[in-house]
């Protein structure tokens, strides 16, 4: 299954949809549950930090930690996104079960799976083996380690999300029916309650429901519209 997903990815996509892959390319590869340990954790954010230069080892660690996850997330979600709905699979990628290779910037290149026999899948899995099986457990830990807040960490895949969804619907094929469901593209109570449908403010101004914090990292690029603390009051937020 793994192997079919290059040709299905949008080229909107392709930076970050192909970075799930099922055999390690050297040595770099260690499970994500290492994690778990604040220090392995600190060890990468640190070597994040220290590879983007000026500023971003010494500035808030919670804004540090929420950039590293909006490089992480995209790796993560557009390639399960792709493999729902262009394939009907849900991706192996229970967050006990995966291991990681970072690259020069200290920021995930690739996630590394098993790959499971295609015929034993349910058709149309939906959801739950990336927000209950990898977002949940991972977020926790963001929490746990650094006092980030969950509301920030679900913004960010939410935006990730609908970012994903929205060029997948765009090609020729149809995106899946439960994906669209849960971001809130078809309604009904059930999907629309799922975190990642929560990313953004109501209204017709497409604005994120809570701030990144990436402005409190020096030499950082404004999330632009997308932002919703007005500049003026973000020394507050």
């Amino acid at each position: 299954m793994i192997d079919q997903l290059a040709a299905l990815v949008p080229p909107s996509l392709s930076a970050f949809g192909c970075r799930i892959a099922t055999a390690p390319s050297g040595s770099g590869t260690r499970p994500l549950s290492i994690l778990t340990s604040k220090a392995a954790f600190d060890e990468v954010v640190d070597g994040f930090g220290r590879a983007s230069g000026d500023g971003f080892e010494t500035a808030d660690r919670r804004a540090l930690v929420s950039l590293w996850t909006q490089y992480y997330l995209p790796a993560l979600i557009i390639p399960y996104f792709t493999a729902l709905s262009r394939l009907g699979r849900a991706l192996p990628i229970g967050f006990d079960r995966v291991g990681f290779e970072l690259d020069e910037s200290g920021i995930v290149s690739r996630f590394i799976v098993a790959e499971e026999d295609d015929r034993r899948a349910s058709p149309e899995p939906g959801l739950d083996p990336l927000i209950e099986g990898h977002l949940r457990p991972f977020f926790d830990l963001c929490q746990t380690h650094y006092g980030l807040s969950r509301h920030v960490l679900w913004c960010n895949a939410g935006v990730t999300a609908d970012f994903a969804l929205r060029a997948l619907s765009g090609d020729a094929l149809p995106a899946s029916s439960r994906a669209e469901a849960c971001l809130g593209r078809c309604g009904g109570d059930a999907f629309g309650r799922c975190p990642l449908a929560q990313a953004f403010r109501g209204g017709e101004e497409r604005r994120r429901r809570v701030c990144c914090m990436r402005y409190r990292i020096p030499g950082v690029p404004s999330c632009g519209a997308l932002c919703p603390v007005d500049h003026l009051t973000k020394a507050s937020c």
